[in-house]
């Protein structure tokens, strides 16, 4: 791994993330004039890691306050939000928002204290706000479903309902650790938080069991379940499982629900890799080519591909973990990151497919323009909305870990 480039991308990164959050503290998706000039609460959490990671404490609690003074009545977080905190969702519940702003609210008031925990945590600010977070944890739990001790949920991070309605194991491992969250956070105030721990005990449990496979050694996908509320769920309309590999299938450990040297996830991990890794590109693929919802041609994603590497990283195989990571930023454009990568001949695949069967939404006509007109086009890559903060986020951390570890 170029050691010097990875350094500029940090430094770039970090730049991005600063430039990207708006004067009332939301990360734009990506910056105004792409394809997503919104605060999506599960890509402003992930944000609000990143600069925890890069030490912007004041940018992460405003980012905070800004997705927890936008909360809905009934305790959840919308789909997206404008920069003023109104509502501007065109899909329907995503609860793992939910997980995500209590788990990046968790990691801010753990980095505040540091190894002085009891003396410099921001106990104010989670005071503050406590209200809001037991709405929200009141709404996980309300979605909770009594006969597996599961989270139900339409879409989850890949927005695809078909392979993410019912018990999905991101939703799942947000919600989990942002439970958990929550408890220490209360736990620290003096609150009783008995109930919440032993409801998170049982996701936890629920998803080490229920969601893994031992003879595909591999968490599984998706319990595909129409109704939160069935009981039996074996009766349910859309009752069956989703066990195609799936990036995602690393949540546990990303959650830190499991350790990362856990054989449940090590492989897993393999898995993961030997199905995913893009053996024309290189780098991390959500999930199988064959569920053909590519949205700009199949191909890997960065913030993926940083996520292994911090896998990586934390189990001490650097060489798997330098891999990863100088993929990244060896697929870096003047130090930006895309959403994802694909070739040319596979975005016209996805381009005919899409057409042909008139799925093709106008909002992607932009985007697909975009793509066309980038620098890389003529390198025969297609470049997909570059720069995407996540990706960014998740690079300052994974290069933060590998850093720390091996610098």
């Amino acid at each position: 791994m170029n050691l010097i480039e990875a350094e500029r991308l940090y430094e770039n990164s970090v730049k991005i993330l600063k430039n990207n959050q708006h004067e009332k503290g939301g990360f734009y998706a990506s910056p105004p004039g792409t394809r997503y000039p919104f605060i999506y609460p599960r890509d402003h959490s992930v944000a609000i890691l990143g600069c925890i990671a890069a030490d912007m404490m004041d940018e992460a609690k405003k980012g905070l306050e800004f997705v927890l003074n936008s909360q809905k009545p009934l305790g959840e977080f919308s789909q997206r939000y404008d920069i003023d905190g109104n509502d501007a969702s065109y899909k329907d519940l995503q609860i793992d928002g939910n997980g995500l702003v209590l788990y990046s609210m968790g990691k801010y008031f753990e980095a505040t204290g540091g190894m002085f925990f009891e003396k410099l945590a921001d106990k104010s600010f989670v005071e503050k706000h406590w209200e809001t977070i037991s709405k929200a944890v009141e709404f996980i739990l309300m979605n909770k479903n009594e006969e597996v001790d599961l989270v139900h949920t339409i879409n989850s991070i890949h927005e695809y309902p078909a392979y993410e309605h019912g018990f999905e194991i991101y939703a799942n491992c947000a919600c989990c650790a942002g439970v958990q969250a929550a408890v220490k956070m209360g736990a620290a105030l003096g609150k009783d938080v008995t109930t919440w721990e032993m409801e998170a005990e049982k996701i936890k449990e629920a998803i080490l069991t229920r969601m893994y496979s031992p003879r595909r050694r591999s968490f599984i996908k998706c319990i595909r379940v129409k109704e939160k509320s069935s009981n039996p769920i074996g009766y349910d309309a859309f009752a069956s499982s989703v066990i195609d590999v799936d990036v995602v299938e690393y949540a546990p450990a990303y959650f830190g629900i499991i350790e990362q040297q856990d054989i449940k996830n090590r492989y897993t991990v393999r898995r993961i890799h030997d199905k995913l890794w893009d053996s024309e590109i290189g780098g991390l693929n959500r999930y199988p080519e064959m569920w053909d919802r590519n949205n700009g041609g199949y191909g890997p994603w960065c913030h993926f591909t940083c996520q292994l590497a911090s896998h990586y990283t934390a189990i001490d195989d650097q060489d798997m973990a330098e891999m990863y990571l100088g993929w990244v930023v060896d697929m870096a454009h003047n130090y930006l990151l895309p959403e994802h990568i694909s070739t040319i001949e596979r975005f016209e695949i996805w381009f005919e497919d899409y057409t042909n069967a008139k799925i093709l939404r106008d909002s992607k006509l932009t985007m697909i323009e975009n793509v066309r007109n980038h620098p890389k086009w003529k390198d025969g890559m297609a470049y997909v909305t570059i720069p995407l903060i996540w990706p960014h986020a998740e690079y300052i951390r994974a290069y933060k870990n590998y850093i720390e570890k091996f610098g």
